[in-house]
């Protein structure tokens, strides 16, 4: 799994091992700020529903599951086996743990795939190989489960009916203003609240310096989806993982931590208020949502492959 780590660094993020400045993490909360999880688990994705967190390794595809009140931390889901890692990954309104799997273009023993998860359970659901280069991330809406490719420029969506069956999966071209970049280009997705669009980080622009987001009309579509560029006011740095909270939407950017972006009512333009440092991090790679604080994972990539090194989850106030 090392070609993971290098090609990851050295292409999508150029990071720099330093570290944030500590801050009061949990603005006097009671819950913990810091969840364990296994030494040398080298967490890339986290989900969180209700008052649990699920965070997926790269190492080997192990899911841990936290419960944030307490800081709990158990075995969810063990490593599926060869060729499987765990990436980005949302939980459904039936209560099914999407996860993806990564793919060939950073490891060619990887496969480009996704898996699904029963939350009460733990039971292996679907395992499904896909097209594709490297899938990223995934964020679940009532008709779709949409994943990111981080290689070819189009996202995977898999249908979802009424009562939940699962569809065939489908690459689904990005076009409008997409323009692919050398490197890693689609990797963060959320959905706004009334499901009309996705918005997408794309973490290396063609035209701009850093990263660039993307609005993606996905009530409608044809064989391609509309992607449309969001006026920034300022550079991002990175982008990685995407929270958003109404019209609120947090980037992790690697090494700087979280960027926090205004978006206008039309999602066409966004304002940089902040930047959230996560303390003692690396390379913090996606985060979600629980309340006033944002839990974080740090994948600390250039450390990746040592079984000694420490790893949690961090709440930062948002």
């Amino acid at each position: 799994m090392t070609r993971v780590l290098v090609w990851l660094v050295t292409i999508t993020f150029g990071l720099a091992a330093v570290a944030a400045s500590p801050v009061d993490a949990t603005g006097g909360e009671r819950f913990p700020s810091r969840i364990p999880l296994p030494d040398g688990f080298f967490p890339e994705g986290i989900a969180i529903s209700g008052r649990t967190a699920y965070v997926g390794s790269l190492v080997d595809g192990a899911i841990q599951q936290q419960d944030l009140p307490t800081g709990r931390s158990r075995e969810f889901a063990p490593p599926p086996g060869e060729s499987r890692i765990a990436v980005g990954m949302d939980v459904d309104r039936w209560g099914r743990l999407w996860v993806a799997g990564g793919g060939p273009a950073v490891d060619p023993d990887l496969s480009a795939s996704f898996r699904v998860y029963d939350t009460k359970t733990g039971e292996l659901l679907l395992e499904q190989d896909v097209e594709g280069g490297f899938v990223n991330d995934v964020i679940v809406t009532r008709h779709a489960a949409w994943f990111t490719d981080s290689i070819v420029p189009s996202l995977v969506r898999v249908p979802l009916g009424p009562d939940g069956s699962i569809g065939a999966p489908q690459l689904v071209p990005l076009a409008g203003d997409w323009t692919q970049a050398v490197g890693f280009n689609a990797n963060g997705i959320v959905t706004t609240p009334d499901g009309k669009h996705l918005i997408v980080a794309q973490s290396t622009a063609p035209d701009v310096e850093g990263a660039a987001l993307y609005r993606v009309r996905v009530d409608r579509h044809g064989e391609e989806l509309d992607a449309r560029r969001i006026d920034l006011d300022g550079t991002l740095a990175g982008a990685d993982g995407l929270v958003l909270v109404g019209r609120t939407l947090y980037s992790v950017a690697g090494a700087d931590g979280v960027v926090k972006i205004r978006l206008s009512p039309r999602l066409d333009r966004g304002r940089i208020v902040d930047t959230l440092p996560v303390p003692d991090s690396i390379s913090p790679t996606t985060a979600d949502v629980f309340g006033p604080r944002l839990y974080v994972v740090d994948a600390k990539f250039p450390l990746f492959g040592d079984p000694t090194v420490p790893f949690e989850t961090t709440a930062i106030r948002r």
